[in-house]
């Protein structure tokens, strides 16, 4: 796979350069076989064109040499100049000529000066020719040799395409061994990065979350994208081995507390069919009792579980009715204080209005306020005293605050965990598990926020937000 990938970039950087080469040259060919000038952009290739076409502009008038003022403004402003020759070399015409400029030439000095750029010193002279009124004129016009320069190519016409073959393939072989060079080197740098993504991401798929280093450059983006994914799944992992070891607990307590009552409901229930006992009908009256207690246990339980999968799935439960939340946690209050286990209770209710509205499934917050006040009744001593407030800032707040004998860290963390059940917990008060849980579910179904605050031997607050 590594040489796959190096491969793929080291061909399509070779392939991109020699494109680039290829087109470099063409464009090259086209401009200088373009014999359309444009006076006002002079480039090396059309120093001798422009020359020879400005022959035409150099006409007697009374006599005299002339060129039209606007000719010699598009001399200026390509930073050219003009010199006009009569037949024996001497100048008769110039404008805008430098000093260094000589006003003389003999044959061999104009050849000289025409053949090499910079013998006059900063400038490049191209020559042409003139006939006018039956006289041979020369004239000189100088370019700028930072602008344009002359270079001699020598060679014999009998050799000449096959050492220009030569010079091609020569230069062409050059090209590719540096083009193969660079190529191979970008090609690793490239692709190293995205060898050692595939990788990462091949480890994330086998559950190995590495947190890869630190990358600069166009991959840092990804690096950092393939470092959160690995915390994240990592998390989540050990999130779910978490949830796994709770469930398989819960699955344990809840069948142990499904078969405990299921076994009082058959013993008692095969005491009553036997004949062999003759019960009174105060022990028939009892026995019932107990079979009904035990079949609502085992009826609460499935009813909790059925509860917590129905409220996590929040679109199929109807919050759009507007309701009195005072009312709801009065009325939850005391139907708490009625029951006749708990009337003894110690339950101050306090809010700041009698009229607060929130749109609201109010069965399902008198369930959420009920286990969450049962929470706090039955984790505590009897004369342990609960204190609920309700008030109206920028936010609803609620808070079920006690006195009791509170929490440590671990059951603070995993309270409001489905099938967890606090170290606490006592006999007696063994339940399904599940009762924060839902709780936890009902407030953030109504887009509220739960939190918990409790110390060991001081108490706890649990405060809601709406």
């Amino acid at each position: 796979m590594k040489w796959r990938i190096t491969a793929r970039f080291f061909i399509a950087i070779i392939v991109t350069i020699l494109i680039s080469i290829i087109s470099f040259l063409v464009v090259n060919i086209i401009k200088i076989q373009n014999n359309n000038i444009n006076p006002q952009e002079i480039t090396s290739q059309m120093g001798p064109k422009y020359t020879l076409d400005y022959g035409d502009n150099i006409y007697f008038k009374n006599e005299e040499v002339y060129i039209e003022e606007d000719k010699i403004k598009e001399l200026k402003n390509n930073g050219n100049w003009i010199q006009v020759l009569n037949e024996n070399g001497t100048e008769i015409y110039n404008r805008l000529k430098p000093d260094n400029v000589p006003t003389h030439y003999t044959p061999g000095k104009l050849i000289f000066y025409h053949k090499y750029s910079g013998a006059i010193k900063g400038y490049t002279i191209f020559v042409g020719l003139a006939n006018r009124n039956d006289r041979e004129l020369s004239y000189i016009i100088g370019f700028p040799d930072n602008k344009i320069s002359k270079y001699q190519l020598i060679y014999s016409p009998d050799t000449f395409f096959i050492d220009l073959l030569k010079r091609i393939i020569k230069s062409l072989v050059i090209t590719i061994i540096i083009a193969l060079l660079v190529g191979y080197i970008l090609s690793l740098f490239l692709s190293k990065p995205i060898i050692e993504i595939i990788k990462g991401i091949d480890h994330l798929s086998k559950g190995r979350y590495i947190k890869r280093k630190k990358s600069k450059g166009v991959y840092k983006k990804v690096y950092d994208s393939l470092n959160i994914l690995s915390m994240t799944l990592k998390r989540n992992e050990t999130e779910r081995f978490k949830n796994e070891k709770l469930r398989e607990e819960w699955i344990t307590n809840i069948t142990h507390d499904i078969k405990t009552p299921l076994a009082s409901i058959k013993g008692y229930s095969e005491v009553l069919l036997d004949s062999d006992y003759n019960l009174s009908n105060e022990e028939n009256k009892k026995y019932i009792e107990i079979i009904k207690n035990k079949s609502n246990y085992i009826s609460k339980l499935v009813s909790d579980l059925k509860l917590t999968y129905e409220v996590k799935n929040s679109s199929i439960i109807n919050i759009d009715k507007k309701e009195n939340l005072v009312n709801i946690m009065r009325e939850t209050i005391i139907d708490i204080l009625n029951h006749p286990k708990y009337q003894d209770r110690l339950i101050d209710f306090y809010t700041d209005r009698d009229k607060i509205n929130i749109n609201c499934n109010p069965l399902l917050l008198k369930r959420a306020f009920t286990n969450l006040l049962y929470n706090a009744i039955i984790h505590n001593p009897e004369d342990t005293k609960i204190k609920v407030n309700i008030r109206k800032e920028e936010n609803i707040i609620i808070e079920i605050e006690d006195n009791g004998i509170g929490m440590e860290s671990k059951d603070i963390e995993n309270l409001f965990k489905r099938y967890y059940r606090g170290t606490n917990t006592g006999e007696i008060h063994k339940g399904s598990g599940l009762g924060m849980a839902i709780a936890k579910q009902i407030i953030n179904a109504h887009k509220g926020k739960i939190q918990v605050n409790s110390k060991v031997d001081e108490g706890t607050k649990i405060i809601i937000y709406f």
